[in-house]
């Protein structure tokens, strides 16, 4: 798929943001993608990838990221606060993503950032959104929550509105949809 293409059809849709994937081996992600997608949409660009080096957050905003991805379950306590403050230094949102209470009690210690909730099992890529039911309880309702991972239709965004989050970082059902743009329209109970 085009991404620049993509995005456009996402904004008409009325996506609030668009998420990019950059990790080229695992994921085939490029940071020419995000630069390509930067030009195409206005609206805000989340850098998903696997952050672990200050380098990347400056990089991020260079390539012209609005936000990143910073996941709790790859990085130390002290990286991930060196990691967070380069994100305030350079005008970055953060999603600190969690997939366990002891990993969501982390998170909560970095006031700023939106906490994502990602349902998918790392180590099993299988999805599961329990994870997201079950941790919501724990979220004060203060913070921005954001579900990710394992969404396909519209009656479970409403399952988890209800549980108080506030964002849906949404991929593989919408790229497996004929058309994308539809989809999202659909999930976000536009049609």
């Amino acid at each position: 798929m085009n991404p620049a293409e993509l995005a456009r059809e996402y904004e008409e849709a009325g996506a609030a943001a668009i998420s990019i994937l950059t990790e080229p081996h695992y994921f085939l992600g490029s940071e020419s993608d995000l630069q390509e997608v930067r030009k195409a949409a206005k609206i805000p660009i989340l850098r998903k990838d696997f952050i672990v080096d200050p380098y990347q957050v400056y990089q991020s905003a260079a390539l012209g990221a609005d936000a990143i991805l910073l996941i709790v379950a790859a990085l130390e306590l002290s990286l991930l606060k060196e990691l967070y403050a380069a994100a305030i230094a350079t005008r970055l949102e953060t999603i600190i993503e969690v997939h366990a209470l002891p990993e969501l009690e982390t998170a909560l210690q970095f006031p700023k950032a939106m906490l994502g909730v990602n349902s998918r099992n790392l180590a099993t890529l299988e999805t599961d959104l329990s994870t997201a039911i079950t941790l919501a309880g724990s979220i004060p309702k203060d913070r921005i929550a954001i579900a990710e991972s394992g969404i396909n239709n519209r009656q479970e965004v409403e399952n988890l509105m209800a549980l108080g989050y506030r964002g849906f970082l949404i991929g593989t059902s919408l790229l497996k949809a004929r058309s994308p743009g539809a989809a999202l329209m659909e999930l976000i109970g536009a049609t």
